[in-house]
This record gives C-alpha cells, structure tokens and sequence, in this order.
C-alpha cells in the first residue's frame, strides 16, 4: 500500500484523503492545528506545520511515504516542492514554475513574451511619488503580487485610498512587493483551466466567473463558475495556441493549472495563474464530463503512478457534454445561528458535491476575500432547463440566518439573465 502525506488539513482537503482512500492509499494528514478537519477522515494525522519542513523530513522517513501532496493554495504548493526534493520524490512543478505562476508580476511579464494580453499596470513603488501619482486613471486595484483567495487586495478611487491601498497589500505579500493595475469593473471574467499528462496540454475547462462587489473598495468575489464560457470558441480562435506555446516553454510535463482573466470589449486580459488544484474543485465536473478524475491523477503522479489511464487528451478545447456550474454562496457580516435547506440541497441529484467553508456558530467578517463564503456547490445538469431549475431550486431552499434573524445571503446568482439578486 502506498503512503501518501497530505500537507494541510482545512476543509477542502477532506475529499483529498477520501479520493486517495478511495485509491487504496495510507493517507498522513499534517496540519499545526489539532482539530483541523481532514484529519477526522485520514489514517494518521500529525499536529505539526507545513512549514517545518524538518520535522515534515523526519515524519516522511519513519512512515516510509511514497508521496508529498499539496492542496489549493500556493503556500502548500512551496512547501510540498521543498519537502519532494528534500525526499527526493516525484513533484509536478519546479522552482522556476512556481516563482512565474505565484507572481502575478512574473506571470504578466511572461505572458508578454509570448503576445497574450494582460491588463495594464502603473510603474509604482513604495514612496507613491506626486509624480506617478498624478499619471494614474482611478480607479485602480492594488494587489500583493504572491497572495491568494483574494487577500490583501482593494480597489482605490483616489490616491489617499491608494496609500492606504499599497500598505495593506505590501502587508499581506511575503516579498513586500505590490502591484497597481487599472480596475476593470466587469460582472464576470473568464477562467481557463488546462491540464498537462506527459506533456500533452489540454483545455480542459472554460468558464465564465460571474461576481459581486459588496463595497467599492472589495475586489469582485465569485458567485457563479459556469461551464462552458460563451467566449469559448473566441478564445480557442485567438489565444489558446498562444497559452499552450507558453506552457510548454515553460517546460510544464504533468500537472493542473488555472488562468483567470477578464474580459473587455471582445478582448481577454489574463491577471493570475495557479499551478495547483483550484479551490472550486473543478475536478468534479470535468470528472461528470469526461469520466476522468484529475485528483485522482495527481495523487497517483505524487506517488509515482503510471498516468496511461488519464488519456484527458480525447476531451481537449473546453469539452462540456453537460451544462455546469460551481455555485458559490456569498455571507455578509453576522454569526450564523441556522443554515435552512442544506442537506435537502446536498441531495439534490444535480448537485456533485459541496465544499463548506463556514457552518452554525461561526461568526462571518466583512472582509472582501473567500472567507466570505458559506461554501461551494458544484452542480451539472442534463439540459440547459434542468440546469436552470436547480439553481432557482437552490436559491428557493437555501437560507442562511443570523443571530438576529435576518437573512446573511448576499447574493444569488440568476441563470436565465445572469445577474444577480441582491438581499
């Protein structure tokens, strides 16, 4: 039996352990806080952090592992590379990959060298000269350039709000460096999400991110991940040759990766990419598509699995045989006292699985970032009227109420126009 250590133990990592469990795996959780939650469903479970990577070295020897696994945030990602070469096991991405996707700056200034569009940027630094302030159109969005789930990042209407803006940035990105960008105050954005098997590259996944802003100064937070982009054959037309060039130059051989970007005028503007498992687990609808789970394949690559029965390659350029969708239902402030409709929800035969992030007794913070969300649905239907309903079905059943009675959902997602209901 392969032994598998598994490097975080939040919520999202559950259907990582059960998945390689599934496998016939020997799952290891290690995680510094005790009652993180994945390790109720692994084998054995350590209370020490990802980032010791000598005690992490040490465990990994005594249990004879055969694999390091990260999960959905970049962090993990360096610290499961560290630990595979310091084991010398196998690891999908190498140091040069990570330093390009887990930089926005890096990422654009690649993109350039290959003709993909990215959205404009203002040479600023830390002194927010009069001068290079004045050459600024508001308003504009500051951003730690090595964060995620939206951390650190707000949109600026005026150079005082850009101060404060680039400080709090600065603050969240574990290099101090910030980047200014022009806002682009769209509804929704599009994501790419390709996978690469012995180095065949393959889209397998378009969506459009529909998204709502609660305060001017919040970046946009996902309401709704459609599959598949209406951009889709757009795209396939202009950039996706570009991307895939750029990938394998990049020296990508096996792995998943998602791009985000916006979309403006007929024109794609890419801003970030992620060499890791995305935190909608989209895993789950291309697995309803296609019949492939790709989880599955990177647990077997991170335990030195033979990928032969991963052939993704026969589902390329978006492949979506069933109208989907990852729904994600937005908190505004409050403590949860109910949550009303779920588990009927859950059982919904539309629904593929849920990914919770809040329940009854915690208390939601206005913060602009993921940890606004009650959780994450990920849905396919048979047709585009069966996907229709159990969205108006969800939004029907689904309430989230506060200690003081009132309803805390922000915003409902409406397929048949794509807008939103604001609560």
């Amino acid at each position: 039996m392969k032994k598998i250590l598994i490097l975080g133990g939040y919520t999202h990592m559950i259907d990582v352990v059960k998945t390689a469990k599934r496998l016939g795996m020997y799952t290891i959780v290690a995680d510094r806080d005790v009652g993180s939650p994945a390790k109720a469903y692994a084998d054995q479970s350590y209370n020490v952090s990802t980032s010791d990577i000598d005690m992490l070295a040490e465990i990994a020897e005594a249990e004879a592992i055969d694999g390091v696994f990260n999960g959905f945030d970049d962090i993990n990602t360096w610290h499961a590379l560290a630990l595979s070469k310091r084991l010398s096991l196998p690891f999908y991405a190498t140091e040069e990959q990570l330093e390009i996707c887990s930089n926005k700056d890096r990422f654009k200034e690649y993109c350039r060298d290959y003709g993909i569009p990215v959205i404009e940027e203002y040479n600023m630094d830390e002194s927010l000269k009069e001068e290079d302030l004045a050459k600024l159109t508001f308003p504009v969005i500051v951003k730690p350039v090595d964060s995620y789930a939206s951390q650190g990042i707000t949109v600026c209407y005026s150079a005082e709000e850009l101060k404060e803006g680039y400080k709090k940035a600065a603050d969240y990105s574990k290099s101090e460096k910030v980047i200014v960008e022009r806002f682009i105050d769209n509804p929704y954005g599009v994501m790419m999400f390709y996978t690469v098997r012995n180095g065949s590259v393959v889209l397998s996944a378009m969506t459009d991110r529909y998204v709502h802003k609660q305060y001017q100064e919040h970046p946009p937070l996902p309401t709704a991940t459609i599959f598949p982009s209406q951009h889709l054959d757009l795209y396939l037309e202009v950039l996706d040759q570009k991307v895939r060039t750029m990938l394998r130059e990049m020296k990508i051989e096996n792995g998943v990766l998602f791009i985000q970007s916006l979309f403006e005028d007929g024109e794609f503007y890419f801003y970030e990419m992620g060499f890791r498992l995305s935190g909608t687990q989209y895993y789950t609808i291309v697995e309803k598509q296609t019949g492939i789970n790709l989880l599955e394949m990177m647990l077997d690559y991170s335990t030195g699995g033979n990928l032969d029965q991963y052939a993704i390659e026969k589902y390329d350029k978006g492949y979506t045989a069933f109208p989907a969708c990852n729904l994600s239902i937005l908190l505004d402030k409050g403590t949860i006292k109910e949550i009303i409709g779920l588990e009927k929800v859950k059982a919904m035969p539309t629904v593929l699985s849920y990914i919770p992030v809040h329940g009854e007794g915690d208390e939601v913070e206005i913060t602009g970032t993921y940890a606004q969300m009650l959780g994450r649905f990920n849905i396919a239907a048979d047709s585009p009227e069966q996907f229709d309903k159990t969205i108006r079905e969800i939004n029907d059943s689904l309430h989230v109420l506060s200690s003081k009675g009132e309803e805390m959902i922000l915003a409902k997602y409406v397929p048949a126009d794509a807008e939103l209901s604001i609560e």
